[in-house]
C-alpha cells in the first residue's frame, strides 16, 4: 500500500463526509483547550479532527494502560465502535488544542451509498493499518520498536523544500513515541541520540525531526 497516497485519499474522503454534515445535519463545531482528557459521546456522535491530534489509550481492569491509536488533521473518531474485552476500556487524551466538529451519526443515514461505503472502508483501513502495526511491535526490542514506529510515521512525512528530506510532525515528540511504543520517554530520548550521532536523523530550525537515512531504519526494524 502506498501509506502518502492512502492518507491523501482517506484525507478527501473524510472532509467531503465533514462538508456534507454540516450542510445536512445538525453538526456543531467543538474546541478542547490544552492537554486534556477527551471522552466523546460515541453512542451518537463521530468526530472529525480539523486541528490538533487525539491519543486513544487500552486500559485494562489492572490499570495497565497500552497505547491504542491516535488521530489527527482528516482523521474521524467513533465511525467504529471500540472493541472492548471483557472489563476493558478506551480512554481519549489531547495533545494541545483540539479543534473540529461534532457529527451526528444519523447523517450516515442520508449519506449517498456509494461515498459512505468508501467513507467506511478507508477508515476501517486506517483502524486496521495501525491494529496491525501495533501487534507486530509486542516482538520487538526498544530499538526496532522506534525504528518501526520512525518508519510508519515517515509514510506520512512532508516534504522539507530545503534539502529534499523529510520532517515528521512536530506533535511526534520523544513521549508520543514512549506512549506508542509502550517504554519510558528516558529510553527513547537514549535511542534518539544515538540515531542522530549515527547522522541517521537530525532535527530542523523548528525542532521537527527529520529523518536522513529510512533505508537504515527498514534495514532495522525486525521485518
Amino acid at each position: 500500500m502506498n501509506f502518502i497516497q492512502f492518507y491523501n485519499e482517506l484525507s478527501q474522503t473524510n472532509l467531503d463526509f465533514s462538508e456534507f454534515a454540516i450542510k445536512n445535519t445538525d453538526a456543531q463545531p467543538f474546541f478542547i483547550e490544552g492537554a486534556n482528557l477527551f471522552e466523546p459521546d460515541l453512542a451518537k456522535y463521530a468526530f472529525f479532527i480539523d486541528e490538533g491530534v487525539i491519543l486513544k489509550y487500552h486500559v485494562s481492569p489492572l490499570g495497565k494502560i497500552l497505547y491504542d491509536n491516535f488521530y489527527s488533521r482528516n482523521s474521524i473518531i467513533g465511525l467504529f465502535p471500540s472493541v472492548s474485552y471483557f472489563d476493558d476500556y478506551f480512554e481519549f487524551t489531547t495533545l494541545g488544542d483540539i479543534r473540529g466538529i461534532k457529527i451526528p451519526l444519523t447523517a450516515l443515514n442520508s449519506y449517498p451509498e456509494n461515498l459512505k461505503n468508501t467513507l467506511l472502508f478507508k477508515n476501517l483501513q486506517r483502524e486496521l493499518f495501525w491494529k496491525d502495526a501495533i501487534a507486530r511491535m509486542l516482538g520487538l526490542n526498544v530499538h526496532q520498536k522506534i525504528y518501526y514506529i520512525l518508519s510508519i510515521i515517515y509514510s506520512f512525512r512532508g516534504l522539507h523544500s530545503w534539502d529534499n528530506t523529510y520532517s515528521i510532525p512536530k506533535y511526534i515528540t520523544h513521549e508520543v513515541l514512549a506512549n506508542i511504543a509502550n517504554v519510558s520517554r528516558t529510553r527513547v530520548s537514549y535511542v534518539m541520540s544515538g540515531l542522530q550521532k549515527k547522522n541517521i536523523i537530525t532535527y530542523d530550525d523548528n525542532n521537527r525531526l527529520v529523518i536522513l537515512d529510512i533505508d537504515f531504519l527498514h534495514e532495522n526494524c525486525g521485518y
